[in-house]
Formats: C-alpha cells, sequence, structure tokens
C-alpha cells in the first residue's frame, strides 16, 4: 500500500532516490551484526549472557557504518546521480541502523524461544506506524524523505515494542561468546550480503549509468514483479525446506514435485497476469508508462526466480550448502555481466538481463539437483510437467479473458475500477478452468475448496479493505491517512478498552471547541470507546455489572425515554437528539462499569486513572476559560459555550485534586495547583449554582474525614493568591464582568422562578411520560404563568424538574436510583481502606454536582453520569475483594507459641 502510495504521489526521480535509500539501509542492516543476532538462535549455551555481547557488536558496527555513509554520502549521490536531495535522504535513512540492529537482537531471542506470537507484534505495530508516518510524510510534501521519517518511526516503535514484550538486552562483552557467534555468524552473513548483492546490483548499476529517473522507473516495474515472489514463493519455499528436512530417499523428490505443482498454481496466475495487464500499470499515473516493456521482462524474472527459489530450498534440505553458494555465485556473476554489457540500452534491456541471469541460473540449477536430490529422476520431471499441464492451460484462459475484458470494457483504460473489472473474472476463469482440468487435485485446489467454511467468508471484507486502501492510496492519500490512523485508534481501543474509556472522558470537558473542529468529534470518541467495548464482548461475551442496580435503574430509565418519545416526542429532531443523548450516556455508563471491573492491573487503579484523566482534562479546560475570561470579560465559559455547564464540569473533578493518598512533595504541589485552577475557574463562571455546590463540598468533605487541613490551607491559599493576583492585573474586566452579572442577576432569579413554574405544571399535567425528550422548550409557552412576559427558555435549570416535565415521574424516580445506588456503591467502598480515598472522592463530588444541579439542568454532560460509573464500580470492587477469614482456636494457639517463643 505504501508503495502504490509512494508512485501515486512522486516522480520516478523521487522514486528512484527512495529505492536508492532502501538499497543502501538494506546493506548497512545485513552488516551491522555479522550474522551475530541469528546465531543467537543456533548457539548452544547461555543465550542471554550471549545476547549482550552481540548488543554491543551490533551497536559498534552499526554506528560505524552510519559514520562510514554519514561521511560518504557526497560520494555516493555523486555516482548514483542521486542529486543534492540524495546525500541527506542516504544520511537519514542510515541512522535508524542501530535501533535496528538492537531490536534485531531481542528479536532472535524470542525466535530462539519459539515465542513467534510476542516476536510479531512489534513488527505489525512498527509497520502500522512506519505507514502512518510515512503517508502523513508524504501528504505533507516531504517527498524523499518521507522514506526517512517511516522509517525512523518503523525502528524506534518496534524496539519499543520488543522491550515492552520482553526484558531489553544491555549491552556487555564476552570474548568467548564473541568468538562462538562470529564462528557461525560469518558464514550467514557472507550468504546475506552475496543474496543483498544480487537482489540490488542492478539498481546501483542502472543509478550510476542511467541516473535517479530510471532507476525509479525500473524499480516500480521490479517491486510489483517482486511481490508474488516475498508473499508466496519464499513463504513456501520455508515451509518447504523444513518438511523436507524430516524426509528420507525418494520421499524428498516426490514432495518436491508436489509443492512445485502447489507453488506455480499460486504464482503463474499472477505473473501472467502482469504480462498481460502491465499496460494499466498507468493507472498509477502516466509518469510510469516506460516501465511497461520491464514490467514483462521481470515478470518472467519472478517467475524464474519463484521455481529457483524452490530448487534452492531442495538443495539445502540434503545438505548441499556448498551448491547453493555455487548458484548463488553464478546468478551474480551472469547477471552483472549481462548488466554491464546491455543497461546503456534502458531500463528494459536491463529487466531483460535480469531474466536472462533467472533463466541460465535455473539452467544450471535443475540437473544439479536432479544428481543431488534423490527422488528427482527423469520420470519425476516428467510427472511434473503433466501435473503442471492443468495450470498452464488455466493461465492461457486467463491470459485470453484478460485481453477480451480489456478490450470490450467501456471507462479510461487508467481507472482503477475499471482494471478490477477486468481481473477480477480473469482470475475467476483461471480457477474455474483449474478446478476442471486437476481431476486428481493434484495442485491441491479442490481440497481447498472442500475445506471452505461459511465463516472463511469473513475473509471477503478483509479484503474489500486491502482493495479500497490500495484505490484510496491512488486516488485520495490523506483520506488513506485519516483511514489508518482510525484504525489504529480503534485496534488500541479494542487491545485496551481502559484506553478508549480515558480518551473519551479526557475530550467531553472540550466538547463545544471540538464541535468548530467537526460537529461529530465527542460523539466519535464515545463511538470509539462503544466500539471497543463490543470488540472485547466478542473476546469475552461476560459483562459485568449489569446487574448492579445502579445499571438496572437505567435501564428503565431507557424503557421510559422510550415511551415518553414514542407517546409524546413533540419535536422528533430535537426528541430524537435529546433521547439519543440520553442513551449514549446510559451506554457510557454501562462500559466504564464493565471497563472497571475487568481493568488492568485491577479496578482501582482503573477508576483512579480515570478520575485523575477527567480532573487533567478538566484543569486544562478551567485554564482555557480563565485565560478566555481574563481576555474578553464576562462569564468564563472556554471549550464550553455555557459558563453554568464549565462550573458544574469544575466542580465535579475538584474532590479529585484532594485524595488522602500518599504523594510525593512535586506531586502534592501540582495537585493544589490543578485545584486551585478548578476554583478559580469556577470563580470565574460567576455560576451561583456552582458556589453553592463548592460550599456543600466543603461542609461533606470535612463531615467524613475526607480533606486534609494541610490540603485545604494550600488550595484556599493558592486559590486566593490566583484571585488577588487576577484582579490587580486584571481589575477593570473583573469589575465590568461582575457589574454585568449584577445587572442581570435579578433577571435571571425571576426567569428560573418562571421556569421551574412551568416545569412544575408540566410534571403536574403529565405526570406518568412528561412532555417526552426535549419537550420543555417546545411546551414551554403553553405553561407561561398570566401575567408572566414569555421568554424563550430551552431548559428548566433545575436537573430534576427538567427530568420529570420532559420523561415524567417514573423517569426521575428511575434516575434518582441510578444516582442513589451509585451513592451506596461509594459508601460501600469506603469499608475498604484501599478504596476508600477515591470512593470519598466521588461522595464529595456527588454532594457537590447534586447541589448545584439544583439550579442547573445538567442531566446531558458527563459529570453525573460518570459518578454514578465510579461510584458502582467502586461498590462492585469492594464486593469482590476477599473477606478474611476468622482465626480458630488452633490458629490463635500457633500465635500464641509464636509471640512467647
Amino acid at each position: 500500500m505504501v508503495l502504490l502510495v509512494f508512485a501515486a504521489v512522486l516522480d520516478p526521480g523521487e522514486f528512484g532516490l527512495i529505492a536508492l535509500g532502501s538499497v543502501v539501509l538494506n546493506v548497512v542492516t545485513v552488516l551491522s551484526d555479522l550474522g551475530t543476532s541469528t546465531a543467537l538462535v543456533h548457539l548452544r549455551g547461555d543465550a542471554e549472557r550471549a545476547a549482550r555481547s552481540a548488543v554491543t557488536l551490533a551497536l559498534a558496527t552499526s554506528t560505524a557504518l552510519v559514520a562510514v555513509v554519514w561521511v560518504a554520502a557526497p560520494w555516493l549521490a555523486t555516482m548514483l546521480q542521486a542529486g543534492d536531495t540524495g546525500a541527506g535522504v542516504l544520511r537519514g535513512v542510515v541512522l535508524c541502523a542501530p535501533l535496528v540492529a538492537v531490536a534485531g537482537v531481542s528479536g532472535e531471542l524470542l525466535r530462539r524461544a519459539l515465542d513467534f506470537r510476542r516476536r510479531v507484534l512489534p513488527d505489525i505495530a512498527g509497520n502500522l506506524v512506519s505507514a502512518v508516518v510515512t503517508i502523513g510524510a508524504l501528504a505533507a510534501g516531504r517527498g524523499a524523505y518521507s522514506l526517512v521519517y517511516g522509517q525512523l518511526a518503523l525502528a524506534v516503535v518496534v524496539l519499543a515494542g520488543f522491550w515492552a514484550v520482553r526484558r531489553p538486552v544491555r549491552p556487555g562483552w564476552s570474548r568467548e561468546d564473541v568468538r562462538a557467534l562470529l564462528v557461525f555468524g560469518r558464514s550467514l552473513a557472507a550468504g546475506s550480503v552475496l543474496t543483498l548483492l544480487m537482489l540490488n546490483l542492478d539498481y546501483v548499476i542502472v543509478a550510476h549509468r542511467l541516473g535517479p529517473h530510471d532507476v525509479g522507473v525500473y524499480s516500480m516495474a521490479f517491486r510489483l514483479a517482486a511481490m508474488p515472489y516475498v508473499l508466496i514463493a519464499l513463504v513456501i519455499g520455508g515451509a518447504v525446506f523444513a518438511h523436507l528436512c524430516r524426509l528420507r530417499g525418494s520421499e524428498i523428490g516426490r514432495a518436491a514435485v508436489d509443492a512445485a505443482v502447489v507453488l506455480h498454481a499460486l504464482v503463474v496466475p499472477l505473473y501472467v497476469a502482469l504480462l498481460v495487464l502491465a499496460p494499466r500499470l498507468t493507472v498509477l499515473g502516466e509518469q510510469w508508462a516506460p516501465a511497461v516493456p520491464a514490467l514483462r521482462w521481470l515478470a518472467v524474472y519472478g517467475l524464474l526466480l519463484c521455481l529457483l527459489e524452490l530448487l534452492l530450498a531442495t538443495l539445502k534440505s540434503v545438505g548441499r550448502t556448498q551448491d547453493l553458494l555455487r548458484l548463488t555465485a553464478l546468478h551474480l556473476v551472469v547477471l552483472l555481466g549481462l548488466l554491464l554489457a546491455v543497461v546503456d540500452h534502458g531500463v528494459t534491456a536491463a529487466a531483460a538481463a535480469q531474466a536472462a541471469a533467472g533463466l541460465v541460473t535455473v539452467a544450471a540449477a535443475v540437473p544439479l539437483v536432479r544428481r543431488r536430490v534423490p527422488g528427482l529422476d527423469r520420470p519425476a520431471l516428467l510427472r511434473l510437467l503433466r501435473r503442471l499441464a492443468p495450470v498452464a492451460t488455466a493461465a492461457a484462459a486467463l491470459a485470453g479473458v484478460a485481453v477480451v475484458l480489456d478490450r470490450v470494457v467501456p471507462g479510461s483504460p487508467d481507472a482503477l475500477p475499471r482494471l478490477a473489472v477486468v481481473a477480477a473474472p480473469a482470475l475467476a476463469a483461471y480457477a474455474g478452468t483449474l478446478l476442471l482440468l486437476d481431476v486428481d487435485d493434484h495442485t491441491g485446489a479442490r481440497a481447498l475448496l472442500a475445506r471452505v467454511r461459511p465463516a472463511w467468508l469473513g475473509v471477503l471484507p478483509i479484503v474489500a479493505l486491502a482493495a479500497a486502501g490500495g484505490y484510496a492510496a491512488v486516488t485520495s492519500p490523506g483520506l488513506l491517512l485519516l483511514g489508518i490512523a482510525g484504525l489504529v485508534v480503534l485496534a488500541a481501543a479494542a487491545y485496551r478498552v481502559e484506553w478508549a474509556a480515558l480518551g473519551y472522558v479526557v475530550v467531553e470537558p472540550f466538547g463545544d471547541l471540538l464541535a468548530e473542529v467537526h460537529p461529530q468529534a465527542v460523539k466519535v470518541a464515545g463511538a470509539v470507546l462503544f466500539l471497543a467495548w463490543l470488540a472485547r464482548l466478542v473476546v469475552d461475551p461476560r459483562p459485568r455489572g449489569l446487574r448492579q442496580p445502579a445499571v438496572v435503574a437505567l435501564g428503565c430509565l431507557l424503557l421510559l425515554l422510550l415511551a415518553s418519545f414514542a407517546a409524546a416526542g413533540a419535536d422528533p429532531e430535537t426528541g430524537g437528539a435529546h433521547a439519543l443523548t440520553y442513551t449514549s450516556y446510559v451506554l457510557v455508563v454501562v462500559v466504564l462499569v464493565d471497563t472497571v471491573a475487568r481493568g488492568r492491573p485491577g479496578p482501582q487503579v482503573v477508576a483512579r486513572r480515570l478520575a485523575t484523566a477527567f480532573l487533567l482534562s478538566c484543569t486544562a479546560a478551567g485554564l482555557v476559560a480563565t485565560v478566555g475570561f481574563l481576555q474578553d470579560g464576562g462569564r468564563a465559559g472556554g471549550p464550553l459555550s455555557d459558563p453554568n455547564d464549565l462550573a458544574f464540569f469544575m466542580i465535579a473533578a475538584l474532590p479529585f485534586a484532594l485524595l488522602r493518598v500518599r504523594r510525593t512533595p512535586l506531586t502534592a504541589v501540582l495537585l493544589a495547583g490543578a485545584a486551585a485552577v478548578l476554583v478559580v475557574a469556577t470563580l470565574a463562571t460567576l455560576s451561583r449554582g456552582a458556589l453553592l455546590g463548592l460550599a456543600v463540598m466543603a461542609v461533606v468533605a470535612v463531615a467524613i474525614g475526607a480533606l486534609r487541613a494541610t490540603s485545604a490551607v494550600a488550595v484556599a491559599a493558592a486559590a486566593g493568591v490566583a484571585v488577588v493576583a487576577l484582579w490587580a492585573t486584571h481589575a477593570d474586566t473583573v469589575d465590568r464582568s461582575l457589574l454585568e452579572k449584577d445587572h442581570v442577576a435579578s433577571q435571571n432569579v425571576d426567569r428560573r422562578v418562571t421556569t421551574w413554574t412551568i416545569a412544575a405544571e408540566m410534571t403536574a399535567r403529565h405526570p406518568l411520560l412528561g412532555q417526552g425528550p426535549g419537550g420543555f422548550e417546545a411546551a414551554a409557552a403553553q405553561y407561561v404563568p398570566a401575567g408572566v412576559p414569555v421568554v424563550r427558555q430551552t431548559v428548566a435549570h433545575q436537573m430534576y424538574l427538567d427530568v420529570s416535565a420532559e420523561l415524567g415521574l417514573p423517569a426521575l424516580a428511575a434516575f434518582l436510583a441510578a444516582i442513589g445506588y451509585g451513592v451506596r456503591g461509594a459508601v460501600r467502598a469506603r469499608r475498604s481502606p484501599q478504596l476508600r480515598p477515591l470512593a470519598d472522592a466521588v461522595l464529595v463530588a456527588f454532594a457537590g454536582t447534586l447541589t448545584a444541579a439544583c439550579f442547573l439542568s445538567e442531566q446531558l454532560y458527563l459529570p453525573v453520569w460518570l459518578l454514578i460509573a465510579l461510584g458502582t464500580a467502586l461498590g462492585m470492587a469492594h464486593a469482590a475483594r476477599p473477606v478474611p477469614e476468622p482465626a480458630t482456636r488452633r490458629d490463635e494457639g500457633v500465635l500464641a507459641c509464636a509471640s512467647s517463643s
């Protein structure tokens, strides 16, 4: 996919520079550890101790190679005709070599332990991050330097991943270990270097003779042609080698023939498609048209390389490693001679030289394999040709269908959807012809079809997603980057639902500010949390907390909400929005309760992290609001448009800054500062309901012993100093805001009394189902008392009356029951010393928010629902703690003897 993005965004010259940078990085990477990391897998001895020497050797060698490349980069760029940018790219791309070398040691230790699950995780994560970083750099116009950023990100993430899944290997030195590693590793390094030269020699020669533009054209053709070889032939070759090593005698030859049939059944259709549809390479841009003839020659070379891979694996399985080196050397010498002879004629001639060198090597390998491998006599080869006849016929059918469709299908030849329409039936023709002709199922196609289960059809969405990603890579790299980022976020959230919960709690206090960026920003965070939770349920379908009384009460609230909406919903749009908000917060409570109950490393830690995230986010929102207040005056709203809503968040978060837990002096100062910010921001909102809530919180905190005297004094002092300083420096702004508030204060009181009267009247007339969600605004004008001017109000400015007026008294009872059960859970959690500090903070926050809610309509904001979830989860955590068994008389006797002794 990244290759397609490179091809769509870069011109051939920059693409050639990418190829050259990759070649230099591959050479430095192979030479960095001299084969010592791979030697750890074979080592007979203390691999952990030897790994320390391997790390030291890898660091020293890779650092020296990086220094050499940095010094030689201008000369290399000149020799390879890479231009002024070339030296910078070469220098930048090799910076990751030391990180790759160190990560390789950890990776080989995991391979030695056969821990392949943990072995692949860092590579997967690194490649995903690298793809995102590379595509982002391309979208930002960084050109060839995108390779540098992507490779550095890959190296950092892979190294961090290996250190996360196993203990990091520290540098060390043991002369004996170094000698043992080098004795085994030098032959591996020699073979790797030889293979590396064979695979990259063409790039170097083309660059030196023709320049970076032709390297880019050639590299595009070569990389496309090499995909079936890398993705299929190398994988099958590795598996065949392991299988053949277990066989003896003529069984090796028979198994090699079977493997050859299966391999060619898989790769032949892909290479035939490349041959026939090579002109459609221009879907990536007209600049790649010169690569079409080269792609056809390299498709032939790729097919020969697949056969050669199987021949070499067969030789290796019978211990003929010297023959492998001879064939590799022959391939390298023939290729070098042909390239030097024809490269001046262009990239097509270079590609033809590759095909010719591959043909010569295969021609030399086949008789050698016949002599060395038992069971590969003339009858066996004839049997192989007969079994490959259906594959050849099916490939001819594929080519015919592709040619006909390419001529008759309407549309632009360079359109990617049209290419898919042509290629899909052609591949289907190949599969159908092969199934029809391969009666004895030598290719295994019929057996594979018989094993297909309906559940395997789940692979189809993955294939569709990959196809969509490829199309987006060509047409809209920016959209692809956004999609990859979304998938990464969703995958991380599914892996740890706690992360999604923390992200959602952090986003909520900035709801209105984020809505200016995108109206659905907060909803996206909630959707990620819910989808991550559903993914967890797929793995472990045993949610916890669904039978908790608070959750049951919220379930009743949802049923009453739906009934109210169906029976009395006045405005479908407004009512639907209110109903959706209620439903989303009920789901948030359910998800948070289950997440805390099943969180790692434990419910207490997860609950505290949620509280801390909420505290930090509200502190940041308070800072933004205070700065805005000092600049513009009025009332502090900050990230929330309504100052009353902001004040509600501030007082809900304040108790979590005052937990009675042991802290370092620095942490104590930071938390006191956070508390002071919350207090100052609350004062700047000029919300009288929030100020009353603060007073009630202080009384409750003192009454239950949740507030230390030193903490109270520190917060009061910090807040007082801040208020005095702000008043002294912004006296005009503060005075003007207070005068404005005083001017409208009496009107606000009258309006509050009016709205409360309206809500009470609505409740009295419709006590069961209310006016419907969002119905207060629509019906308020009908309930205005006589002699009172009509004032448009959207809420009742009293949470409890708002709920009863819109949803009815039963819904209010269910809502209050959920709150009460949340309070009860926190009260019960106070009995546990470990849970008491957080439980006290929840109770104090409940006291402040429930008091402020007497003057504010806050049922459609997070704080109340978060407190219900935390209280319920803490109650569950307390109930789940083991109760110590009472000591028996025997235990008492043992203790008495122990104390007397």
